[in-house]
């Protein structure tokens, strides 16, 4: 899923210069024993008119940022929960001057509910291809500053357990609410 060769990207009709990604850099969680995660606790919540994240734990706000949600196809409303993490993926679609193909992105929670399968593909993550956060510039993701992606990456569940980590009954997924 990484590609540190040198490649570029393209993102609205421009090539884009494709960071590289250290596999060594992972934040990896380790279950003390007995200790059960208050997923619960942890909501993160978009709000599309003011493109903007804000995770709480509990009633605490742990991240509040600026995002982009979706320009060109509409970032869906509703509530979802976070199915996999991965470390950095490739995202290619669109067509014509809509054409993206975006290796190395970083910091990947993809989400899903009854009605937006995991199929669909919608997730919260980095992006290094614009600088433009607190306005719609995406796909339909919640593109975010790479710091941020990161630092809501090894926080949200499921716990960050390798490069690619798929929740499960004992860890499970953060909830998502789009609005």
């Amino acid at each position: 899923m990484v590609v540190n060769n040198g490649e570029t990207g393209v993102f609205a009709g421009q090539e884009i210069e494709v960071p590289e990604i250290s596999l060594g850099d992972e934040q990896l969680t380790t279950k003390v024993l007995g200790e059960v995660a208050n997923v619960q606790a942890k909501q993160i919540y978009v709000s599309l008119e003011k493109q903007l994240l804000t995770a709480y734990e509990g009633e605490t706000v742990y991240l509040e940022t600026p995002i982009s949600t979706g320009k060109w196809g509409r970032t869906p409303p509703g509530e979802y929960t976070i199915w996999v993490k991965m470390r950095a993926t490739r995202m290619e679609g669109g067509t014509g001057a809509d054409y993206y193909n975006l290796p190395n992105v970083p910091y990947v929670m993809f989400f899903y509910n009854d009605k937006i399968p995991k199929i669909a593909g919608y997730s919260l993550h980095g992006a290094y291809w614009h600088n433009n956060f607190g306005h719609a510039m995406s796909h339909g993701c919640v593109n975010m500053r790479q710091i941020d992606a990161e630092k809501l990456y090894n926080w949200v569940s499921p716990l960050t357990t390798g490069t690619v980590t798929y929740t499960d009954a004992e860890n499970t997924g953060t909830k998502v609410t789009i609005f």
